[in-house]
C-alpha cells in the first residue's frame, strides 16, 4: 500500500502552505504573483486548523527518525555509484541538516515556518514555487550549510539587483532566489533570456495578475476548504505546447493540429483538487477530472454495479466494477465517431490506423464467461501471521465475488475443468457447499472453503464464520450505481503488513532485512496512526471523482 507516501507528501505540502489570511488576498502574498493565464495552480488562502497541525506535529516526531533512516538506506545505496557521487554528497549535506528537525520550532531556525502562504503555479509551461519565510537570514544559513557540508556550491549571478542561484544544465535549468520573505524556486528552458527569466521569478509582474477570489469561488463549487486546492487546465496547457512544439518540417503547428488538439483536450479541460475535510480527526481529499458533457452522459450510461455491498469494518474490502460489454460498446462509439471525422492533423495521423485496428479488434465477440462480468469484490475479514515458522500458514477469513449476468455458466466451466467439482450441486440459492480438500493443487485438508451461487453473483467464502455473510452477499441483486471503484480499510491492516515483514524475515538476506524492517516499524507506526482509510472512484454529470478518506486514531 502506497497509500501512507501519498498522505506523507500531503502532510509536507499542507504544512508549507498553511497560512491565515483575509478575504482579499495581501499584494506581497505568493498568489499575488500568479500570472491569469497560469496553465495550473495549487495555493492556500486561509490557515490550517491548529487541530490538524498539532495532530500532523505528534505524527512527524514519531515518524522523521524513520524517514531519515530511510533516507540513509538510499544515500547509502547512491553512493556506491560513481557516476553519483557527487549527488551523494549533496544528499548527505541536505540529509545531516534536517536529520534532528522533526519540531516546527527546528524548521523555523531553518528559516521555514508551518504557516507560511505559499503558491505553486506555471509561467507559461515553466514550474514556479513561491514560499514563504519566517526568517530569510535564517534560510540563507541554512543554505550555506549544505553547500559547505557538500563541498561545492550553487552558482550565482544577478538579474537586475536580484541574486539568484542555478543548478541543472542546457537543457533546463532551476533557480533560486531569496526576494524579501519569499523563497522562489523555478526552471527555465535552456536558452532562456533575461526577461524570461523576469517574469519566472516574479522580478516583472504580470499584466494581469491571478485573481484569488477565482480560487475561493472554484472551493465553494467543489465543496473544498480553502486550506489548499488548486487545478490543472488542460485546455490551456495544450495550447502552449502546441505554440511551442514544432512539427517535424520545423515549422509551427498549423491552424488544424491546433484546432484537433484543442478538441481532445475540451473532452477533459480542467482536473481540480482539494480537500474536503481537515482538522485533528481526519481528512477527506477529492479531486474531480471535468468531462465535456456528452463524454460525461455515455460513461454515466455505464451503469455500474459491484457485487455485494460496502463492508466498512472488514479489515480491507475492495470492489471494481467491471461492465465489459457497455465499456466496449462505449470505445465502439467513440470510434465510430472518429472514423466518419478522421483527424487531418499530420501529427495525429497515425491515430486514425491505429483506431481502426482497434476497432476491428474490439468488435470481435467476447465470449462468456468474460462478456457477463459486472464487477468483482474481495472483502479481507481477518489475517494474522503465526509467529515462529515461516511455512505456517496464516490464520486468514474472507469472501470473494464475482459479478455476472450468468453466474452458472462460471461454475459449469469450473466444473468440466476440475474433476473434483463435478460432484458439487449448486443452486441460484445462496446456500454455501463446501468445496473438496482435493479440489484445488496443495489445497490444505483443514482448509474451510465454501462456494455459494445467486443469480447474479458467484460468491467463494475462506471461513466457517463467513457463510452468512455469503450467504447474503450472492443473494442480493447488484444496483446500478455510478460507483467504478471502491476501498475500505481498518488501519491494522498496517499491522498485518509488519507481522508479515516480522513471519518471513527470517528467510532474507541480512541487508534486505535491515531496510525491511524500517518499514517494519513504519507499518507498525501507520496501525496507530489510522483508525479507518476509505478510497473512491465515481462517475458524475460533471466528470470523474476521485476520494480519499481517513480518520485518525487518538489515544
Amino acid at each position: 500500500m502506497r497509500t501512507p507516501y501519498l498522505r506523507g507528501a500531503a502532510l509536507v505540502i499542507m504544512l508549507a502552505l498553511a497560512a491565515g489570511c483575509g478575504r482579499k488576498v495581501d499584494e506581497s502574498a505568493p498568489l499575488a504573483f500568479v500570472p491569469a493565464d497560469t496553465p495550473y495552480v495549487f495555493a492556500n488562502i486561509e490557515p490550517v486548523p491548529e487541530a490538524a497541525l498539532a495532530n500532523w506535529r505528534a505524527q512527524m516526531q514519531g515518524a522523521w527518525p524513520l524517514l531519515v533512516e530511510t533516507m540513509d538506506h538510499a544515500l547509502a545505496e547512491l553512493s556506491t555509484k560513481p557516476e553519483s557521487a557527487a549527488a551523494a554528497k549533496v544528499m548527505a549535506a541536505i540529509l545531516d541538516e534536517v536529520r534532528n528537525r522533526n519540531t516546527p520550532e527546528s524548521w523555523q531556525q531553518a528559516g521555514f515556518d508551518p504557516k507560511a502562504h505559499a503558491a505553486i503555479y506555471g509561467v507559461d509551461l515553466m514550474p514556479v514555487m513561491r514560499l514563504e519565510l519566517s526568517d530569510p537570514e535564517a534560510f540563507r544559513a541554512t543554505l550555506a550549510r549544505i553547500e559547505q557540508k557538500a563541498g561545492q556550491a550553487l552558482a550565482i549571478s544577478r538579474i537586475g539587483e536580484q541574486e539568484v542561484r542555478s543548478f541543472g544544465d542546457d537543457k533546463m535549468s532551476g533557480m533560486l532566489a531569496i526576494e524579501g520573505r519569499h523563497l522562489v524556486i523555478a526552471f527555465a528552458p535552456g536558452g532562456a533570456d533575461e526577461a524570461s527569466k523576469r517574469r519566472l521569478l516574479g522580478l516583472d509582474l504580470p499584466a494581469q495578475r491571478f485573481d484569488a477570489r477565482a480560487l475561493a469561488d472554484f472551493n465553494k463549487q467543489l465543496g473544498y476548504l480553502p486550506y489548499g486546492s488548486g487545478w490543472i487546465d488542460t485546455r490551456r496547457i495544450v495550447a502552449l505546447a502546441a505554440s511551442m512544439k514544432p512539427d517535424q518540417a520545423g515549422e509551427p503547428l498549423d491552424a488544424t493540429c491546433r484546432q484537433e488538439f484543442d478538441a481532445l483536450a475540451a473532452k477533459a479541460p480542467r482536473f481540480g483538487f482539494g480537500y474536503r475535510k481537515l482538522d485533528g480527526d481526519g481528512m477527506t481529499m477529492h479531486a474531480r477530472l471535468d468531462l465535456d458533457p456528452a463524454t460525461a452522459k455515455s460513461l454515466l450510461a455505464l451503469a455500474p454495479s459491484l457485487p455485494g455491498s460496502a463492508s466498512p469494518d472488514a479489515l480491507l474490502d475492495f470492489a471494481i466494477a467491471l461492465p465489459v460489454l457497455r465499456a466496449r460498446d462505449l470505445i465502439v462509439a467513440q470510434y465510430d465517431a472518429l472514423a466518419k471525422e478522421p483527424f487531418r492533423c499530420a501529427l495525429l495521423a497515425s491515430a486514425n490506423t491505429g483506431v481502426a485496428e482497434t476497432k476491428a479488434k474490439l468488435s470481435q465477440t467476447i465470449p462468456p464467461p468474460f462478456s457477463d462480468f459486472s464487477g468483482v469484490r474481495m472483502t479481507l475479514s481477518h489475517l494474522a501471521w503465526p509467529s515462529g515458522d515461516a511455512t505456517a500458514r496464516p490464520d486468514v477469513a474472507g469472501t470473494l465475488l464475482i459479478g455476472s449476468n450468468n453466474p452458472s455458466f462460471m461454475t459449469s466451466l469450473a466444473q468440466l475443468s476440475v474433476p473434483a467439482l463435478q460432484d458439487l450441486k449448486l443452486a441460484a440459492d445462496g446456500k454455501p457447499v463446501a468445496i473438496p480438500p482435493n479440489a484445488l493443487p496443495g489445497m490444505p485438508a483443514n482448509l474451510d472453503l465454501n462456494v455459494a451461487l445467486g443469480t447474479k453473483v458467484l460468491g467463494i467464502a475462506l471461513g466457517k464464520d463467513q457463510l452468512a455473510a455469503l450467504s447474503t452477499a450472492v443473494t442480493a441483486a447488484p444496483v446500478a450505481s455510478t460507483t467504478l471503484l471502491e476501498m475500505n480499510m481498518r488501519g491494522e491492516i498496517y499491522a498485518t503488513f509488519a507481522d508479515a515483514i516480522d513471519h518471513f524475515g527470517a528467510a532474507l538476506p541480512e541487508e534486505t532485512r535491515k531496510q525491511l524492517e524500517t518499514q517494519r516499524k513504519l507499518y507498525a507506526m501507520y496501525a496507530q496512526w489510522f483508525q479507518h482509510i476509505d478510497a473512491r472512484v465515481s462517475l458524475a454529470p460533471e466528470g470523474i471523482e476521485l476520494s480519499e478518506g481517513v480518520v485518525f486514531r487518538h489515544p
